[in-house]
């Protein structure tokens, strides 16, 4: 029977014990370690805005935890979102000045070589970081590996919890192509192919309303929880986290999907649960807090415009450029296809087409229109390096603006992930 942990943090200052105290359900850190002296931290860190990262203080409790019990080699990896770059994340945010205080190596997974594998089941090659491919995949890994993602909704995926945080070991040139009705098949098949030895879900605070909240909306998007969830089974974490945020596994498609696929336990009656679920009954939205621009016009195609693709990541954009740095509006945003000559009618001025099927069905018509000064292409189903390239110039806010560090220190940090072979798409 899984077993899975449901640990209360009462303050800060007991996050340590707290972690223990998930690792002893299970004979302790040096049973799970057996024997090993590395360890690797996949951690969830996909932007530097409040409520899009691991919070530090559950990450040092986990380093200090392994390092107690004699790990000496431990790196902290991530590979953010599109349209950002993992180093620049990691300074933003004080998880490299963490990592350099505890003595560990952060480990920027969009630097470096890739290797290409095929996903299980789906047919679909794609490239992943040389070091997931080589020390993550298969039986008998020599690193200890520990998957720590954040207790979170998410506006394509439902929730974003272990499995999820495994699309973090997909180049993201790969990821934007398929991030459409597709994505629930690949997440399940990211799981088959890594299996963590152990998952913990840092729950200090839910964050709900998709996964991306704008400042300005954080604390309409935020529960403290004060908990950790853990297991060494990945799917059983999982159900459990859903279950706390309110979900079932039958409604999160990733999970229903998983179930078939990876070994584990995805009913609650089969789960060992050591911590009481009864207080969790809020049911978090996963859709985006309905607060956009009213001068924005869009317009949804009536045959397909995925919540996964071009849908709600160009929103989220949309969203927090509006809130949080007060963008101007007066243009449209046509995503998905099957549109009415009425549809195309009614649009004139600024046009952003957003993915793939709006370019390919609408761009020829407004080119012949209108030339193509006043059109804006994020040619992809989810290409987000291109839609904040975009929205920041129609909405003219500057690029720099959003990076809360200054742009010299932006540029250096690009600079040096360029030497090291990053392959981040940056939204510049």
């Amino acid at each position: 029977m899984s077993k899975v942990v449901v640990e209360q943090v009462p303050a800060k200052e007991a996050l340590l014990p707290a972690v223990e105290a998930v690792f002893a359900y299970y004979g302790g850190l040096p049973a799970l370690l057996g024997g090993r002296t590395r360890a690797l931290i996949k951690i969830n860190a996909v932007d530097f805005r409040p409520g899009t990262y691991i919070s530090p203080a559950v990450l040092e409790a986990v380093i200090m935890a392994l390092q107690k019990t004699g790990v000496k080699d431990i790196g902290v990896m991530e590979n953010c979102t599109q349209g950002n770059f993992t180093r620049l994340v990691f300074a933003a945010t004080g998880l490299d000045a963490l990592c350099r205080r505890r003595g560990v190596r952060p480990l920027y997974l969009d630097e470096g070589p890739t290797a290409v594998i095929e996903l299980p089941g789906i047919n679909e090659k794609v490239r992943i970081p040389e070091l997931a491919a080589r020390e993550l995949t298969g039986t008998g890994r020599e690193a200890f590996f520990l998957n720590l993602p954040k207790l979170k909704t998410h506006s394509m995926s439902i929730v974003t919890l272990g499995i999820k945080n495994l699309l973090g070991f997909m180049d993201q040139r790969d990821r934007m192509k398929e991030h459409n009705y597709n994505l629930h098949g690949r997440l399940a098949a990211l799981g088959e192919l890594f299996r963590p030895d152990f998952t913990l879900i840092d729950g200090l605070n839910a964050v709900y309303y998709g996964h991306y909240p704008p400042t300005a909306l954080l604390d309409k998007c935020t529960a403290p929880l004060n908990l950790l969830i853990g297991g060494d089974d990945p799917l059983a974490v999982d159900t459990v986290g859903a279950r706390i945020l309110g979900y079932s596994v039958d409604e999160v498609p990733h999970l229903r999907l998983a179930r078939e696929r990876i070994t584990g336990c995805a009913d609650l009656d089969q789960i060992e649960v050591a911590g009481d679920l009864s207080p969790y009954t809020t049911k978090y939205p996963c859709h985006l807090y309905p607060s956009f621009p009213p001068d924005v016009r869009v317009i949804k195609g009536s045959e397909r415009c995925c919540p996964e693709g071009c849908q709600n990541n160009t929103l989220t954009t949309l969203q927090f450029l509006y809130l949080d740095h007060g963008g101007k509006g007066g243009f449209t945003i046509l995503m998905g296809k099957g549109f009415t000559h009425e549809d195309l009618d009614q649009v004139s001025g600024p046009l952003l087409l957003a993915g793939k099927c709006a370019i390919e069905e609408t761009y020829t018509f407004f080119k012949n229109r209108s030339g193509r000064d006043k059109i804006y292409l994020s040619p992809y189903c989810n290409d987000l390096a291109s839609t904040i390239k975009a929205l920041t110039r129609l909405m003219k806010v500057n690029p720099f603006s959003i990076v809360p560090v200054s742009p010299w220190k932006s540029f250096t940090l690009l600079a040096a992930a360029k030497l090291r072979g990053s392959k981040a798409r940056v939204a510049l």
